[in-house]
C-alpha cells in the first residue's frame, strides 16, 4: 500500500493540467505554484515521513526533461508543521524536520525522477490513536516563506486494532491443513475510523544446494489473507471477522516456489500484520485502480487544499519472527501441492 502511494505521486505529476480551447491546443496555463503532499500518519510508530514536492509544466520542453532537475521537483526552503488536537482542543504543535530519506534508510525508487536526493519531511513524536470517546486530528501545514503560499490538510488518527486469532497480543499459532474445507479464523476488533483492513502473512523460507548447504538463502513471500476487508462503519470497536481456505497457504508455496531435485527448504518464521487504513486512504487507492472499462479517464481524488495528493491514516499492528506450528512442516510434506519442494526439518 504505501509503494501505491508514492505510485500516485508520479501519476499526478505527469497528468497535471492539460487543457484545450478553440482549434488550438494550448497545454500550459499561467504558472502557478502547486504543492503536492503525501503522508499517512501511523500511531503504532515512533516517526512518521511526510513527502512534500512541487508540480512543474513547461510549455517548450517535455515533462521528463524536467523530471530529473531538483528543482523541478523540490522546493529550496519550506516550513512544515502539524497541529494536533484533542476533541478540537489544539494540544501542540509539532515542527517536521527536512532529511534525505537516501541516507536514513528510505531510499527512493530509480527511474525518471531525480533520486540522488529523497527529500522527506519527518515527524519525531508519537501520535495519539484515537479511542472510543476521543478523536484526535492532526493538521499539517506546508509554507512557502519565498512565495507565502500555504497548503493544509488534516486527518483524525486510526484507532489501534485489537487481534484476537490467529494471532493476538498474548500468543497464538497457525494451524494449516491440506483438506478443501479447513479455515484459518482472521479475528479482530476494529479501530475507529478504519474503513479497510488488510491482514498477511510474510513467511520467510531458507533455501540452500543439497550439494553446498553452507551457501543459504532467505526468501520470502507474502500470504494475504484478507486483501481489502470493508468495516461496516468507521465507528470502530465492531468485530472483523474472517474465514481463510488453508489451500491458499499451499498453492502459494507452489506457485512462489520450483521444483528442484537438488534444493532442500525449511521453515524459518513468519510475520503477521493486520494493516487498517482511513476512508480516504481506502478512496485513493481505489481511484488509482485501472479502468476496466471504455473510459479511461479517472476522477482526481485529493484532501490537500491549495495543493495536490493526501494527506491520511493508517495503523499497523505487526507481530514479528513468529515460529511455526509444528503441524506445519508435515503438511507440506504431504500435501500434492507442495510435497516436491524438498521441505525438511
Amino acid at each position: 500500500m504505501q509503494k501505491t502511494i508514492w505510485t500516485g505521486l508520479v501519476v499526478l505529476m505527469l497528468c497535471i493540467g492539460f487543457f484545450g480551447c478553440d482549434n488550438e491546443l494550448n497545454v500550459t496555463a499561467d504558472w502557478k505554484e502547486v504543492t503536492i503532499l503525501y503522508g499517512a500518519l501511523n500511531p503504532t510508530v515512533s516517526k512518521n515521513y511526510v513527502r512534500v514536492q512541487r508540480a512543474y509544466l513547461d510549455e517548450t520542453t517535455s515533462a521528463l526533461a524536467f523530471s530529473e532537475v531538483r528543482d523541478s521537483l523540490y522546493f529550496d526552503t519550506l516550513t512544515v508543521f502539524v497541529e494536533e488536537f484533542q476533541e478540537g482542543v489544539f494540544k501542540r504543535r509539532i515542527p517536521l524536520k527536512r532529511v534525505d530519506g537516501n541516507i536514513i534508510g528510505i531510499p527512493k525508487d530509480t527511474g525518471f525522477f531525480y533520486d540522488d536526493e529523497n527529500i522527506l519531511y519527518e515527524l519525531d513524536a508519537d501520535i495519539n490513536p484515537s479511542q472510543y470517546a476521543t478523536d484526535w486530528v492532526y493538521k499539517i501545514t506546508v509554507e512557502n516563506p519565498a512565495t507565502g503560499n500555504v497548503t493544509t490538510a488534516s486527518t483524525a488518527s486510526l484507532g489501534n486494532i485489537q487481534p484476537k486469532s490467529p494471532i493476538s497480543p498474548s500468543g497464538g499459532s497457525i494451524y494449516v491443513y491440506n483438506t478443501s474445507n479447513h479455515v484459518v479464523p482472521v479475528n479482530f476488533q476494529e479501530g475507529k475510523h478504519a474503513r479497510a483492513y488488510r491482514v498477511s502473512m510474510d513467511i520467510r523460507i531458507e533455501e540452500y544446494k543439497k550439494d553446498n548447504p553452507t551457501q543459504k538463502e532467505i526468501k520470502e513471500l507474502e500470504w494475504v489473507l484478507v486483501s481489502s476487508g470493508t468495516t461496516e462503519s468507521l465507528g470502530g470497536f465492531r468485530d472483523g471477522s474472517y474465514k481463510v481456505q488453508s489451500r491458499g497457504f499451499f498453492a502459494l508455496l507452489k506457485n512462489q516456489l520450483s521444483v528442484d531435485p537438488t534444493v532442500e527448504r525449511r521453515l524459518v518464521d513468519y510475520d503477521f500484520t493486520f494493516y487498517g487504513i482511513s476512508d480516504d486512504f481506502n478512496t485513493f487507492l481505489a481511484v488509482l485502480e485501472p479502468s476496466n472499462g471504455i473510459v479511461q479517464k479517472k476522477p482526481e481524488f485529493t484532501n490537500v487544499q491549495n495543493g495536490l495528493g493526501i494527506f491520511t491514516s493508517r495503523n499497523i499492528t505487526k507481530f514479528e519472527n513468529l515460529r511455526f506450528n509444528a503441524t506445519t512442516l508435515p503438511q507440506i510434506q504431504t500435501s500434492e501441492l507442495t510435497e516436491d519442494l524438498g521441505f525438511v526439518p
